[in-house]
C-alpha cells in the first residue's frame, strides 16, 4: 500500500509513476532499477535496527523484512547506476543505512519534544534550515528557515559514506542529505534525501527536480543508443 499523494506528486511534475512492490531478490532489483529513469523511495515503517547493527528500542516498530531488503537493494543499485534518486522520510533513512550509516530510533529521547511526530494519524509542521552552499538550496533557495510537513520519530545519526547533511531542524536533527565526500565509490547524478514529507505539502519543487533529472537521464540514454546504432550501421557501396 502506498499513499496516492506520491503518485499525484510525480504526475503533476511531469513524470510517469510505476510502483515497485517489495519481495524481489537482488538480481531483480538491479534489473528493475536499470530500466528506470528515476527512483522515489517513499516513507513507511521503521527499518529493522539489525540492518545497522543496533539493538531494538522499545518504540521501534516490528520489522518489515521484505520491504527493508527490497528498499535497500533498489536504493543501492540506483546509486551504483547513477539513477536520479529522491528519498523521503523512511527513504532517507534507507539511503543512509544502505551507505553504512545509523539511526536515532526514538527522537523524543534525544531532543526532549515531539515536534517531529505530528498528530497521531496525520502530519505536523516544523521548520528546517537549509545549508546555503548545498544543491538542495538551488532547489529551495529561501533564506533562513522554511516550514515543512513532518511525521517521523526516527532520524539519521551517523552519516553514511558519500552523504553530507544539508538541512537541520531547529533542534539540530538532520533533515536532508545529498551526495558528499566518500572514501569508496562516488555517486553520479541526482541524490537527495529529505526527512520531511514534501508530497503532503503544496510545494512541487523537489519532485520537479527529480523528474527533470530523470528526463535528463532518459535523453542521455537515447543519445547513447543512437550513437551506438550509427556506429554499428554497415552501408553497402553502390556499384
Amino acid at each position: 500500500m502506498l499513499p496516492y499523494v506520491y503518485v499525484d506528486a510525480v504526475r503533476r511534475s511531469g513524470g510517469r509513476a510505476i510502483l515497485l512492490p517489495p519481495g524481489g531478490d537482488d538480481e531483480e532489483a538491479s534489473a528493475t532499477v536499470a530500466s528506470l529513469d528515476g527512483l522515489l523511495v517513499t516513507g513507511g515503517p521503521d527499518i529493522d535496527p539489525v540492518r545497522y547493527g543496533a539493538a531494538r528500542h522499545p518504540r521501534t516498530q516490528a520489522p518489515a523484512t521484505l520491504r527493508d531488503a527490497w528498499d535497500l537493494a533498489v536504493t543501492s543499485h540506483a546509486l551504483r547506476l547513477g539513477v536520479p534518486l529522491l528519498a523521503i522520510c523512511r527513504g532517507m533513512q534507507v539511503l543512509n543505512v544502505c551507505r553504512g550509516g545509523t539511526l536515532h530510533q526514538h527522537l523524543p529521547d534525544l531532543v526532549g519534544h515531539g515536534r517531529h511526530d505530528g498528530p497521531p494519524n496525520g502530519f505536523g509542521l516544523h521548520r528546517v534550515q537549509i545549508s546555503p552552499d548545498s544543491t538542495l538550496a538551488t532547489m529551495l533557495p529561501e533564506d533562513g528557515f522554511i516550514e515543512v510537513p513532518t511525521h517521523h520519530h526516527q532520524a539519521v545519526d551517523l552519516l553514511g559514506d558519500g552523504l553530507k547533511a544539508v538541512a537541520w531542524e531547529e533542534d539540530g536533527t538532520i533533515e536532508a542529505v545529498e551526495a558528499g565526500p566518500t572514501e569508496f565509490d562516488g555517486f553520479s547524478g541526482f541524490v537527495l534525501g529529505v526527512q520531511w514529507h514534501p508530497e503532503q505539502g503544496t510545494d512541487p519543487r523537489l519532485f520537479t527536480a527529480l523528474v527533470s533529472a530523470a528526463y535528463g537521464r532518459a535523453a542521455a540514454g537515447r543519445a547513447e543508443a543512437e550513437r551506438a546504432t550509427a556506429a554499428s550501421t554497415v552501408l553497402a557501396p553502390m556499384i
